[in-house]
């Protein structure tokens, strides 16, 4: 073995953690800002959840990737709220508390009804 082989051997996998690395800050996402009607929009919404015990579903900003998550909004702070949520498949209940400036949007789900059913 020469030295040049084992100096790439010893080295590579260094260089390799630094390069993903690299690739994932190109890959950040930026926030964008929302203007005052969606502001308000999103705001009125998540008291609605509050307030009404209302599901709602949330689209929160990630720096990689931005995330779709639905719950009830439980109690809020001055810069934060705490969602309720139930895994569908688990059925295990979990809460977490969610930055207001994350939420990029925010909708109230429609309850499904059995008088909206239809029989087939």
């Amino acid at each position: 073995m020469n030295l040049c082989t084992i100096y790439f051997r010893r080295f590579l996998p260094q260089h390799k953690e630094s390069a993903i690395r690299g690739q994932k800050e190109k890959q950040y996402i930026q926030r964008y800002a929302l203007d005052e009607q969606e502001i308000h929009f999103i705001s009125a919404t998540l008291s609605q959840s509050q307030i009404y015990k209302r599901t709602v579903q949330l689209t929160i900003y990630d720096k990689y990737q931005s995330r779709t998550i639905s719950g009830i909004v439980t109690r809020s702070k001055q810069r934060e709220f705490r969602l309720d949520t139930i895994d569908a498949f688990s059925g295990l209940e979990n809460w977490e508390w969610i930055s207001f400036q994350d939420v990029l949007k925010a909708e109230l789900i429609k309850e499904w009804a059995e008088e909206l059913m239809i029989d087939l």
